[in-house]
């Protein structure tokens, strides 16, 4: 990929360790730019103020960063790895990050899909979310992408694996905001979910340089970027203290809007979307209450949603497709509930699923349309 000079210098001094995005801001507020401090560092004699601003160990490796060998290790590695870095000072820059606190300077991309999506929206939720959690994020994400709405998460394990899922399902694209650096996939059991998100159109980002590993100290701020490029985020699971809190309150932080998907009252899990409910959170039962809140999609007439008929259901399959109309069950739950025949069920769940009235949704499950 092809940069201007101003910004490989914007991407090299971003790229050195110890210089996040508040000390990259602390530096071009005292430089005019990127290159002013590549040129700051070239003689023997360094300026008081780039020791007072950085500290040891930050400015030791600023200057042992600034040399035409990291130079070039840098953009050889960007390129061999696909890995695309768009700057603040790129066309390409996601609008919406601008006004944010600390925006990151430079933003490591891998994947095809528009940083700047007109419509983006982000999906949390907690990494041990419950069945109904898994549901909502899924047909949600999935709502939202089949109106070409770009899903926004963290591809965390729990709800946010959900929601890139249910925007695949849709056939849309998702960005996944990573805690590392785009070359190294987090949690390792997503590496099929990360492939199929670049095959799909979409994007993996990150602010963390490629080769960052996973720290504990880099969620937090990566959660700024999710709710800061997305109109809004929607909470569909998480206790008070919960990761998924930090993103929804970087959007209140940011003037975004939240939605929260309400659930039982006594759930620990639903405790936090309830009580933003209570607090002003829009309620969300559907992609539809996001949707028609944006004016992206209008509603269809009730009539236009394929149901079948309870009368066209047999005995046998309107006892497989009650309780799926509750939540989603395994085949043996099924057959716990039901009493039927292994051979039975499977042949009646076949032909269901072709009469489209249950669909196998991942993890084995299947769920009712009607």
């Amino acid at each position: 990929m092809e940069y201007t000079a101003m910004e490989q210098y914007w991407i090299w001094l971003s790229s050195v360790e110890g210089i996040g995005a508040k000390r990259f801001y602390q530096l071009l507020s005292v430089y005019e730019d990127a290159r002013a401090v590549w040129d700051a560092l070239g003689g023997v004699w360094v300026p008081p103020e780039l020791r007072d601003m950085l500290g040891p160990a930050s400015l030791n490796a600023l200057r042992d960063a600034r040399s035409e060998e990291y130079f070039y290790r840098l953009f050889d590695a960007l390129d061999r790895k696909g890995i695309r870095a768009v700057t603040r000072i790129s066309d390409d820059y996601p609008s919406a990050l601008t006004g944010i606190y600390d925006p990151p300077p430079t933003l490591y991309a891998r994947g095809e899909c528009p940083l700047n999506a007109e419509k983006a929206f982000a999906i949390v939720g907690s990494r041990r979310c419950t069945r109904d959690g898994q549901r909502a994020a899924r047909e949600i994400a999935e709502g939202l992408a089949r109106e070409g709405v770009t899903v926004v998460s963290g591809l965390a394990r729990g709800v946010d694996s959900c929601a890139h899922r249910g925007a695949l399902d849709g056939h849309g694209r998702t960005v996944a905001v990573l805690g590392c650096g785009v070359d190294v996939v987090y949690p390792p059991e997503n590496e099929k979910l990360t492939a199929e998100i670049l095959d799909s159109g979409g994007a993996v980002i990150s602010e963390y340089a490629p080769g960052t590993q996973p720290l504990p100290g880099n969620f937090p701020p990566r959660n700024r970027i999710i709710s800061g490029m997305s109109a809004g985020t929607l909470l569909v699971e998480g206790a008070k203290a919960s990761g998924a809190m930090i993103t929804v309150n970087f959007a209140l932080e940011q003037g975004r809007d939240v939605f929260a998907v309400p659930g039982g009252i006594y759930s620990p899990l639903s405790e936090a979307p309830n009580r933003m409910i209570v607090d002003g959170a829009i309620p969300a039962l559907s992609a539809w209450e996001i949707l028609e809140y944006y004016r992206w999609a209008a509603r269809p007439g009730e009539n236009t949603a394929p149901k079948a008929p309870a009368a066209e259901l047999s005995d046998a399959e309107r006892a497989l497709v009650e309780p799926l109309r509750e939540q989603e069950m395994s085949f043996e739950e099924l057959a716990k509930a039901t009493g039927m025949p292994a051979g039975k069920i499977n042949s009646h769940l076949t032909m269901l699923e072709l009469r489209g009235i249950i669909e196998k949704v991942p993890g084995g499950m299947y769920r009712a349309y009607i």
